[in-house]
């Protein structure tokens, strides 16, 4: 069966589990960032400092990234409904189970 995506709903996106995925991994990456790299910019920083310092850096990571995604869903919407041109087309199988 071949489906077509002609319309991403912006509200799906931010109000779905992907930027509660993204936090996890801005956190992964903050705590990395922060405590793991060896960086002399961060070494007179005390452990509540680095700590407050992974979660801004996971908030600002999942803001700029929920609207990355919502600036592209808006984007990939006008292209496909507005104008007219095609959407990702998608070719799934259906799977019997015995």
């Amino acid at each position: 069966m071949k489906l077509e995506v002609r319309n991403i709903s912006v509200a799906s996106l931010v109000t779905s589990s992907v930027p509660l995925v993204i936090f996890v991994l801005a956190l992964l990456g903050g705590a990395v960032t922060f405590f793991v790299v060896d960086n002399p910019q961060t070494a007179p920083m005390t452990f509540a400092q680095k700590f407050l310092s992974v979660g801004l850096y996971g908030l600002l990571y999942v803001v700029i990234t929920t609207a990355a995604m919502v600036l592209a869903a808006f984007v990939y919407n006008v292209l496909t409904g507005v104008l007219g041109l095609r959407g990702v087309s998608l070719d799934i199988e259906e799977l019997h189970h015995d």
